[in-house]
C-alpha cells in the first residue's frame, strides 16, 4: 500500500469512523467494475462533512430532512456522510454494482440502530439503480433533489456529458452539487472545471484558508458549496451553488 493511500486494493473490508460512528464498508477491488472500491476521495468526502459539521451549513439542524441523491455511490461511503447528518438520501449505481451497494446499507443501518436505540439525528439510505441519462430511472428516483453529491464519478471525458445532463435532470433552481475526485489526468480536470464554470455558479476557496485537515493526497479537488476549506498540500475547493440558466 502507497504511504499516501487510504485503502488498500488487496483488502476486502474497509473500517470507517463516520462523525463518531463505527462503519464497515465490503469491497471488491477485485471485480471489472470500478465502483466495487472504496476509492480515497469517498473518504476526504466523509471527514470533509465532518471538519464542518459543527457549524454553517453542514451542522445537522440544516441538513435534516434535506433529500440527497448519490450519483455512482459505489461502496456508499459519502452517503453515508450525509445520512448522519440527517439526510435522507438516495445512493445510486448502476445494476453490477447494485448488490454491494446494499449489503453495505443493509449492514451500516442495522448496526446504527443496534448501537445507537432512539438515534433521531440519523436520515435515511435507500439504493436505486440510475444510469445516467436513463429518463425512466431519473424519473422513478422523483427529483429534483437539494443536494447531489459524488466523489470519483469520472475517469474519461466520454461521462462528461452524461453526467452534465443528469445533473441537470435532478435539480432545481436551488440544488447544490457536491463533487470530489482524485486528479488523474490534468487534461480531464481542466475539461470538468469549463464545464462547470460553463453551467453553474462556480466560487473558488483559494489555497491557505480554513484549518489543515489531510497532511496526505495532494491532488484531491472538490467541487462543493460548503464553508471554505483548504489544507497545507495541494486539496482545493469549489464551491457550485445554483445552475445557471441561460
Amino acid at each position: 500500500m502507497e504511504p499516501d493511500r487510504l485503502n488498500s486494493p488487496t483488502t476486502s473490508l474497509i473500517n470507517l469512523e463516520v462523525l463518531g460512528h463505527q462503519l464497515q464498508f465490503s469491497q471488491d477491488p477485485n471485480s471489472k467494475h470500478l465502483g466495487t472500491t472504496v476509492w480515497d476521495a469517498s473518504v476526504v468526502f466523509v471527514k470533509y462533512l465532518e471538519k464542518n459539521s459543527r457549524k454553517g451549513r453542514f451542522c445537522p439542524s440544516k441538513l435534516k430532512g434535506k433529500r440527497v441523491i448519490e450519483l455512482g455511490a459505489g461502496c456508499g461511503v459519502a452517503g453515508f456522510g450525509m445520512a448522519l447528518l440527517g439526510c435522507n438520501v438516495v445512493s445510486t449505481d448502476q445494476m453490477e454494482v447494485l448488490p454491494l451497494l446494499k449489503r453495505n446499507v443493509e449492514w451500516n443501518t442495522s448496526r446504527i440502530s443496534q448501537m445507537n436505540p432512539g438515534l433521531d439525528s440519523f436520515g435515511s439510505i435507500q439504493v436505486a439503480e440510475l444510469d445516467w441519462g436513463n429518463e425512466d430511472h431519473i424519473g422513478s428516483v422523483a427529483p429534483p433533489f437539494d443536494y447531489i453529491i459524488g466523489t470519483d464519478v469520472v475517469y474519461g471525458e466520454h461521462l462528461l456529458e452524461p453526467l452534465m445532463q443528469t445533473i441537470f435532470a435532478l435539480s432545481g433552481p436551488k440544488t447544490t452539487i457536491l463533487l470530489g475526485y482524485e486528479i488523474r489526468s490534468t487534461s480531464l480536470h481542466e475539461h470538468m472545471l469549463q464545464m462547470w464554470k460553463s453551467n453553474f455558479d462556480v466560487k473558488i476557496s483559494s489555497k491557505g484558508q480554513g484549518t489543515p485537515l489531510f497532511t496526505f493526497h495532494s491532488s484531491v479537488f472538490f467541487f462543493s458549496s460548503g464553508t471554505p476549506f483548504s489544507q497545507s498540500l495541494d486539496l482545493c475547493i469549489l464551491y457550485l451553488g445554483h445552475l445557471v440558466y441561460k
